[in-house]
């Protein structure tokens, strides 16, 4: 059994490091070295968290053999010599679960961190989403602050967390100890869910076609299959027995690879859209180049949309180019007579002339026109986007 999970740790290592360079490459082919933004290098963090936590799980059965000062009678508390091998083995994997349970909630929050600065990317422009981020890092902040100080503070003096006899109870039991398992399981279930509630009621609002909304959903719903490890570690931990001391090594493994995955699960996205490109030749390099975000992007009182007059019109998910999902999304004013002018397409890499259809720039400017015409993605179906050109967000998404 412990063979068993030792290759199956190291596996999941390997898996979760190769996943994490593959963001790398994802974000490199986006946005270039000079982009790359602080989750980006924050990853990197993640990656030697989940290392050291994957070498401290493997000491949990190889070097200490799953003891902890837990599932001890009172007479062995009470004839064990201090000298003894055992004595050494249970005060070491003592410490080992300590430093287990450190790694295992910092590796957790740097990963929502991640999530939650790509999250603040994503919806750059869109109203009412700042404070909803900031909210967000305060949440992670104090949660974060609060698991680590019941861990450090619940049983003191502190020596006591590998103490043996007397027995220093439960919640000096740091394998099994019942605190730990609730403040964890309550606080990283409540963060995810939060994480969680920032973008999928925007990509709901959206005007992607409902397929694509779907797809988003549940790839920013992958909080809900951490939880879900993190609540069944914590069951298996304190109905273990004796071997609870080995089973919280496992699981965390087990749980933080699910974690990894998640949250770079939006860039390897992304990478497979760039490879597909790639593949069928359609990759244009200027596409990565910044554009405005819709969400700040207003339309005149005079616009049409769809044969009727338009409101001042907020796009409801704004997604700018130099977010991790790569967005090519651009503000399009196209003419919807076919012998007109070619679409504009305003974005920092064409301002002040305009690109027309065979994408060369033309340093003329911009000619305003007086009768325009906007045209809601509700009104364009997946086939008609695809014929679009201009239309490279509801493409990008696959």
């Amino acid at each position: 059994m412990a063979e068993n999970f030792i290759a199956e740790a190291f596996s999941l290592l390997a898996i979760g490091l190769i996943v994490i360079a593959l963001r790398w490459v994802s974000r490199l082919m986006t946005v270039g070295f000079r982009n790359l933004a602080f989750d980006d290098y924050l990853m990197i963090v993640a990656g030697a968290l989940y290392s050291a936590e994957t070498a401290l799980a493997y000491c949990v059965g190889a070097k200490w053999h799953g003891l902890a000062n837990n599932s001890m009678t009172p007479e062995e508390r009470a004839t064990l010599s201090p000298d003894s091998m055992k004595y050494k083995l249970i005060v070491g994997g003592s410490k080992n679960q300590i430093c287990g349970w450190m790694v295992y909630t910092s590796l957790l929050w740097t990963l929502k961190t991640c999530m939650l600065i790509f999250f603040s990317r994503l919806t750059v422009g869109v109203s009412n989403m700042k404070i909803r981020i900031r909210i967000g890092a305060v949440l992670l902040a104090v949660s974060y602050l609060a698991t680590i100080l019941s861990m450090l503070l619940s049983c003191q003096p502190f020596h006591r967390l590998w103490q043996i006899y007397p027995d220093p109870g439960n919640l000096c039991y740091p394998a099994i100890s019942t605190l730990y398992v609730a403040v964890v399981i309550t606080l990283n279930a409540s963060t995810d869910f939060y994480l969680m509630s920032v973008p999928l009621p925007m990509i709901w609002q959206s005007r992607l076609a409902t397929k694509k909304k779907w797809v988003l959903s549940v790839m920013f719903s992958g909080g809900l299959l951490v939880t879900a490890a993190g609540i069944l570690r914590c069951v298996l931990i304190l109905t273990a027995g004796a071997s609870g001391a080995a089973q919280a090594g496992q699981w965390s493994i087990r749980e933080s690879f699910i974690a990894v995955i998640v949250g770079n699960l939006p860039m390897l996205y992304t990478l497979v859209q760039r490879i597909q490109q790639y593949g069928s030749g359609s990759f244009n390099r200027s596409n990565d180049k910044k554009s405005y975000p819709l969400g700040s992007y207003k339309t005149g009182g005079s616009s049409r949309m769809g044969g009727k007059k338009a409101k001042k019109f907020q796009h409801p998910l704004s997604m700018p180019n130099d977010t991790a999902m790569d967005s090519d999304e651009r503000i399009v004013v196209d003419s919807k007579q076919e012998s007109g002018p070619p679409p504009i397409v305003l974005s920092n890499d064409t301002l002040p002339g305009a690109v027309h259809g065979g994408g060369r720039q033309h340093n003329t400017g911009i000619r305003v026109q007086t009768d325009l015409h906007i045209e809601s993605s509700d009104d364009v179906d997946d086939g008609a986007s695809r014929k679009n050109p201009y239309h490279r967000f509801s493409d990008s998404m696959g």
